[in-house]
């Protein structure tokens, strides 16, 4: 009879375990290959990218998304300056909140899903809190919505388009203004859901969009993300 030796035998466990590593290592890769894969076939379009916009997940992997959608990532970020709500030095209670609701229902005018992120005032107070512009750009549309009520649309250099709604009343601006990142554009109010005057429907609140126009279609994103990363860029303003 033909007896193995030990060496051999450790040769061939060390063989078998060198095999079933590379295995698993070679799956693990070939998971990654199709998930950057993915993401780089990934569009502006997709409810995926449009949810998650600008989140610090999205910002990490920036590198394995599609040529679109990193234009428009890199573009906002070079865009946005300030948090749209400035913080009172006056008095520390007129706070403002806000939570990623978005695509959460709404059904005033038909049934639908929020295209924005609310940021919604601790005093229920309209024309109290300001709202200044978020970037620099130039007023494309100003005036009455009636789901949006008074509001204001900026688009940039670029071509993003920021949208404020609900507003109280404006500030010295008009139509086709440029107007810098931080300047005042009015106060914050709970203007909408009817025809022009309608106040009263909901609590004082800042409706926040952001728009890309792509291939002639709009396509919105969620802001959440994008005023989560303002947090720590708020101006002072003395208002009370």
């Amino acid at each position: 009879m033909h007896y193995r030796s030990w060496d051999y035998y450790k040769k061939m466990v060390a063989a078998i375990f060198l095999l079933a590593l590379f295995t698993v290592l070679g799956t693990g890769r070939m998971r990654e290959l199709g998930e950057e894969n993915r993401e780089s076939r990934k569009k502006v379009s997709d409810e995926e990218f449009r949810a998650e916009f600008f989140s610090e997940p999205m910002r990490a992997e920036e590198t394995q998304m599609s040529k679109q959608c990193r234009k428009y990532l890199r573009q906002v970020e070079n865009e946005a300056v300030y948090f749209p709500v400035p913080v009172s030095t006056l008095d520390s209670s007129l706070e403002t909140s806000y939570i990623d609701g978005w695509m959460c229902e709404r059904n005033y005018a038909g049934k639908r899903g929020h295209e924005g992120t609310d940021i919604m005032a601790s005093e229920n107070k309209r024309g109290l809190y300001p709202v200044v512009s978020m970037t620099d750009g130039v007023i494309t549309n100003l005036g009455w919505l009636e789901k949006g009520g008074y509001r204001i649309g900026i688009t940039t250099e670029a071509g993003t388009y920021y949208y404020y709604a609900h507003l109280d009343s404006y500030a010295n601006i008009e139509e086709g203004m440029e107007v810098k990142a931080g300047e005042l554009l009015g106060y914050m109010g709970d203007s909408g859901y009817g025809e022009e005057g309608t106040t009263g429907k909901f609590d004082v609140h800042l409706h926040v969009g952001i728009y890309f126009y792509e291939d002639g279609s709009e396509v919105s994103v969620n802001p959440y993300h994008l005023l989560k990363f303002l947090e720590n860029n708020k101006l002072k303003y003395a208002y009370s």
